[in-house]
């Protein structure tokens, strides 16, 4: 364990570590992460989060980009001033990080109360390891009605693409348990999981991977597939939470995420 309180400025730590998202080391300078733009996520010092933590914002002097998915290369969907307190709730492991007031490269990020993802490496947490549940534990539990198909160790998506990020998320989910052993193309995922075991429905779920036919919500003629993270009722009808990599544009191997509304011919496979 590595304590950041009271470090003297100008010593030199750091912390690298393997990130199971991460597609190639990014290295970022502090600017590239921090920027203007209205403030969220800070929170009054004396706010007690009930299943969070609350911590300090340290970038050194700039503002804390907030970000859509554990990637600084993820859609900015908020800033933090610097020294403000926030509450985090759970971690993820994204793409590497490496700067910040401590020079450290870590793949660990935090979910914020309010939502969005910050890094690590900009936190004053007393650690370097995580002080808070993984994510994926919310969603840890089988979910009954749904079939346990066939297995994959590894991930059998081709790296960078859709199908690996939603693979992705369907491991970190699962508790890192197992893969869905399934390919093809990314429109025909559907009767590729029904045929491999596993529960696709039609309308909409979360805690699954959403199958977008060609047109639809832009997928392009290959189709395209996100991971579905909530499912939300509004006055003009049902909307889906999604993280997903190479989404309307955004380049092979980006992080991103998007609320839509539901579509006719959506398809959903179903993590047990």
């Amino acid at each position: 364990m590595i304590l950041r309180i009271g470090i003297p400025k100008g010593l030199r730590v750091s912390s690298t570590r393997v990130s199971t998202w991460a597609i190639a080391f990014v290295a970022f300078s502090l600017a590239s992460l921090v920027s203007g733009g209205g403030e969220a996520g800070a929170v009054p010092q004396s706010e007690a989060a009930a299943g969070g933590r609350t911590v300090t914002v340290n970038t050194g002097s700039f503002d804390l980009a907030v970000r859509s998915a554990p990637s600084a290369t993820s859609q900015k969907i908020g800033s933090i001033a610097d020294h403000s307190k926030v509450v985090i709730t759970c971690y993820a492991r994204g793409v590497v990080f490496s700067g910040g007031p401590y020079h450290l490269s870590t793949d660990l990020w935090n979910r914020l109360q309010s939502g969005g993802y910050v890094t690590d490496a900009m936190l004053d947490t007393g650690s370097n390891d995580p002080v808070v549940p993984p994510c994926e534990t919310e969603s840890m539990r089988l979910t009954a009605g749904r079939a346990v198909g066939r297995k994959a160790q590894n991930n059998p998506g081709r790296d960078g693409t859709d199908m690996w990020a939603a693979f992705e998320k369907w491991y970190f989910v699962s508790g890192k348990q197992f893969y869905p052993a399934i390919g093809g193309a990314p429109k025909d995922l559907a009767s590729a999981a029904r045929s491999s075991g596993w529960s696709v429905a039609g309308d909409p779920q979360s805690r699954a991977i959403v199958v977008i036919p060609p047109g639809v919500l832009d997928a392009p003629a290959a189709g395209h597939v996100a991971w579905v993270d909530t499912v939300s009722k509004r006055a003009d009808g049902t909307y889906l939470r999604l993280t997903e990599m190479g989404g309307p544009g955004m380049g092979p191997g980006t992080w991103s995420a998007r609320d839509v509304k539901a579509q006719k011919g959506l398809s959903y496979v179903l993590l047990p």
